[in-house]
């Protein structure tokens, strides 16, 4: 099965693609989402002390089976989706009978390939796997360059130097393989999330991504619900101390060639997840909503529920069954409701939750819109 291919869609940049798409829901034609996500699992084989879903332990019940997710995948495909997230509360490698056969499947469709991972569990074929298929990018979770504080926020000892020499490991033998510059894939990055364990180390941090072969290094602030999270999160004086860190890591970036999300943190809202607000003006359509992630993007959970981003839960319709039904949106349906309802400037209160690289991928949208 090959990807569907919308004809007016041809030669678009990612910006350009998603924008039409939401025009013509607008216009009443429904298109498919352009990124989907997939949780293959809540079950993880480490313990993140600030991780908002340690109360899982031990393996799960009503997960979807590998076929319900063969399924899903084709859907997605006739769809038009170009671009496959795999990601979840817990660790994906985890599913040994769907992450790595999922991810075949993803590139023999011609689909863009994404995985977030703890990077604890690649073993050899999977190093080969993801560098023969051409698996696009691979986001390792790491939260230091420094061993003792990473195991720390990671919660085992010994997760730094795993981490460290997968990365390493593929780095290495995706040059061996095909020689240096002459292919990228897979491209790697690293995701932090910054605690007062670890605001510090921005520079070193992106120090860290250059030398194991990583792009881009995405910094994402800590959001508190339990009582071990708030104690991990940036006082007063350390918030102060913020910009000058960045700075530092900037320039750093600037000298290595290094992607990152530090601009995010000159502006103090991103350190305040939970208080997020989205003033969005114009007229009732879905050019205007204060978030465009439900005519865009597709997230499903383990047990087959759906939601628009990471920051709701899986409370949206169930998606093993079909994705059409439950994407095209018909009044009372979830997405429908929720389309509805950001129309009209109404959000839910998790959204108060939101990323600043939400946020900032939807004013990137925004700009091929106007």
């Amino acid at each position: 099965m090959t990807q569907t291919l919308y004809s007016d869609e041809i030669g678009l940049n990612e910006g350009q693609v998603i924008a039409g798409r939401i025009r013509h829901f607008d216009e009443g034609e429904v298109r498919g989402p352009y990124t989907m996500e997939l949780y293959p699992t809540m079950t993880c084989n480490i313990d993140c002390v600030f991780c908002d879903t340690t109360y899982r332990k031990g393996k799960q019940t009503g997960e979807l089976t590998a076929e319900q997710y063969w399924k899903i995948l084709d859907d997605a495909t006739e769809m038009g989706v170009k671009r496959v997230f795999i990601l979840g509360g817990g660790e994906p490698m985890v599913r040994k009978d769907v992450t790595p056969e999922l991810m075949r499947r993803i590139k023999e469709r011609g689909i863009e390939g994404h995985i977030a991972t703890n990077g604890t569990l690649f073993d050899d074929a999977m190093i080969d796997q993801v560098i023969d298929t051409g698996w696009d990018e691979i986001h390792f979770s790491l939260d230091a360059p420094d061993a003792e504080v990473a195991d720390y926020l990671r919660g085992r000892k010994g997760i730094f130097d795993k981490v460290a020499k997968t990365m390493c490991r593929i780095h290495g033998r995706k040059h061996f393989r095909h020689g240096r510059g002459a292919r990228q894939e897979p491209r790697m990055l690293i995701h932090a999330v910054v605690t007062n364990k670890n605001h510090r180390m921005f520079a070193d941090m992106v120090r860290f991504a250059h030398a194991v072969g990583a792009y881009r290094v995405n910094f994402d602030y800590i959001i508190a619900y339990r009582p071990e999270q708030h104690a991990l999160k940036l006082n007063d004086d350390e918030r102060a101390e913020i910009p000058r860190y960045v700075e530092e890591g900037l320039e750093v970036a600037k000298k290595l060639g290094i992607d990152t999300t530090l601009e995010h943190f000159l502006h103090p809202s991103t350190m305040d997840r939970g208080n997020m607000t989205f003033d969005q003006e114009g007229p009732r359509a879905a050019a205007n909503a204060p978030c465009l992630n439900p005519w865009y993007y597709l997230v499903v959970h383990p047990t087959g529920k759906t939601s628009p981003c990471c920051v709701i839960p899986g409370i949206g319709d169930d998606a093993s069954g079909g994705l059409k039904g439950v994407w095209d949106g018909g009044e009372g349906t979830f997405f429908g409701d929720l389309r509805s309802n950001m129309t009209d400037k109404t959000m839910t209160e998790l959204c108060r939750n939101c990323t600043y690289s939400i946020i900032s991928r939807n004013d990137y949208i925004r700009e091929y819109l106007q």
